[in-house]
């Protein structure tokens, strides 16, 4: 023990208070026995980690303590037997474990005067490595774990390398292929892999039926000549001439204009394009691929959609199955977004385990697209290096672990159908969404749509201006 000047005390009583008050602050157990092994003092620590009654300490030896049962082990006994400092690990019957240190101390004549028992409890310290092993396990299992890369397309289900293998069958012909699925699951992506796969020479291009205004769609598609109308001050070649000889992807074809369906359907019979304002057409070669989220038998039904144009695009069909339908793939995406992001902020960050669970319980209704969205949020908002479940966002009801309410029942109590039940999902999402968003576009910025999109949905869905 080492004594600065400033230690004043002089009296024996005023140095025991001191040393009282020490032990009995400190937050490890504190246990003094004599040479006889009975307690002398103990502190509160000592109590809450052993959970040993205050009567047995007092009443027992050391050796008792031992012999009753009311202990495992003792180290002060061992130093008593050795008279050597003992350390030993300890599972109270209390449920803590605990590192116990005794040391003797010697009086003047080299007798043992008493024994000092340090406690100190690790339970928590134990867990905690538990933890961190079961997660540095798990994460290392899920990093190591085998996935695939086709092109743009992350994966490691069954489900999609299904999805694949019929993509890569139908690459190598001609015929027109729909691509359907929910919004966020990769069609685009998945378009661009056919197009690589396949023996065309030509472009690729893309052709958001959505987001273009229907005014300009057709211009757009079909191109124009010089003095065609007003502000038509040169040639134009549409999109369908720049495609030829490769691919032309319609992404969101459910929403074209009806007017653009009858001059596309044209297109695919004849395989040729007259640009607006021109009176010759021209021959193209080009591979047509669509792509929706839309209930296509429902618009056709609707008289929306021109069905000998849908049975012109659907020669070939292919469905990507939504992300939760295969949960292997969150996992996968989840790492790989994340190493992506590690990677370019050269900034490791760690996932720990109850983030892990909470995502791969969500529903993801936005799918892909908003599992990646959500985890680049959680890596740039997480201030430490590891990304924990609190950074989750309040609406996510599906990541505490509960499962979405989708259990709808219509009037007469029975069960909705899937496309129902869908239906209703993204009503009431769009809707909440829209409650709590100040303008449409903060909305269908959260929502990671255009606006003319989020407008037709609001419309289709009859969701009422709030």
């Amino acid at each position: 023990m080492y004594r600065t000047p400033y230690f004043q005390y002089e009296h024996d009583d005023e140095i025991m208070s001191l040393f009282t008050s020490v032990i009995s602050i400190s937050s490890d157990g504190i246990y003094v026995c004599d040479r006889a092994g009975h307690a002398l003092l103990f502190n509160e620590s000592l109590l809450t980690i052993s959970k040993i009654p205050v009567d047995a300490l007092r009443d027992y030896t050391v050796d008792e303590l031992v012999e009753k049962d009311i202990i495992p082990i003792s180290s002060a006994g061992k130093t008593l037997k050795t008279g050597r400092q003992e350390s030993t690990v300890i599972d109270y019957y209390g449920g803590s474990k605990a590192i116990l240190t005794s040391t003797p101390v010697y009086n003047k004549n080299g007798e043992i005067l008493c024994i000092i028992s340090n406690v100190r409890d690790i339970t928590k310290l134990n867990q905690l490595e538990k933890e961190l092993s079961e997660l540095s396990h798990k994460q290392s299992a899920m990093n190591e774990q085998q996935f695939f890369q086709r092109g743009g397309l992350i994966y490691s289900s069954k489900e999609m390398e299904e999805t694949l293998e019929l993509a890569s069958a139908f690459a190598p012909n001609d015929a027109p292929i729909m691509i359907l699925g929910e919004t966020g699951v990769g069609k685009d992506i998945l378009a661009q892999y056919i197009h690589e796969k396949s023996e065309r020479t030509g472009q690729f291009v893309k052709v958001n039926c959505g987001a273009i205004p229907e005014h300009l769609l057709e211009s757009e598609l079909f191109g124009y000549v010089k003095g065609a109308f007003s502000g038509a001050t040169s040639d134009k070649v549409g999109l369908v001439e720049l495609a030829n000889g490769g691919t032309l992807f319609l992404d969101e074809v459910g929403d074209m204009p009806h007017p653009q369906q009858v001059k596309l359907l044209h297109v695919l019979q004849d395989q040729t394009v007259r640009r607006i304002g021109h009176t010759k057409t021209t021959p193209v070669n080009i591979r047509v691929i669509s792509a929706t989220n839309a209930d296509m038998d429902t618009l056709i039904a609707a008289k929306k959609y021109r069905s000998d144009l849908f049975y012109r695009l659907n020669v070939l069909s292919i469905t990507i199955p939504p992300l939760r339908e295969r949960i292997a793939d969150v996992s996968t995406l989840l790492f790989f977004f994340l190493k992506q992001l590690e990677k370019r902020y050269s900034l490791v960050k760690r996932m720990d385990s109850s983030t892990i669970q909470a995502l791969l319980h969500y529903a993801w209704p936005g799918n892909v697209r908003e599992l990646k969205s959500m985890i680049e949020r959680m890596y740039h908002m997480c201030q430490s290096q590891t990304i924990t479940k609190d950074l989750l966002p309040d609406g996510m009801t599906g990541a505490t672990g509960e499962k979405l309410d989708i259990s709808l029942f219509d009037e007469n109590n029975e069960p909705p159908s899937l496309k129902q039940a869908i239906a209703q999902f993204e009503q009431t999402y769009i809707a909440d969404t829209l409650a709590k968003a100040r303008t449409l576009k903060e909305a269908a910025e959260q929502l990671d749509i255009d606006i003319s999109t989020l407008v037709r949905k609001k419309k289709r869905l009859n969701i009422s201006s709030q």
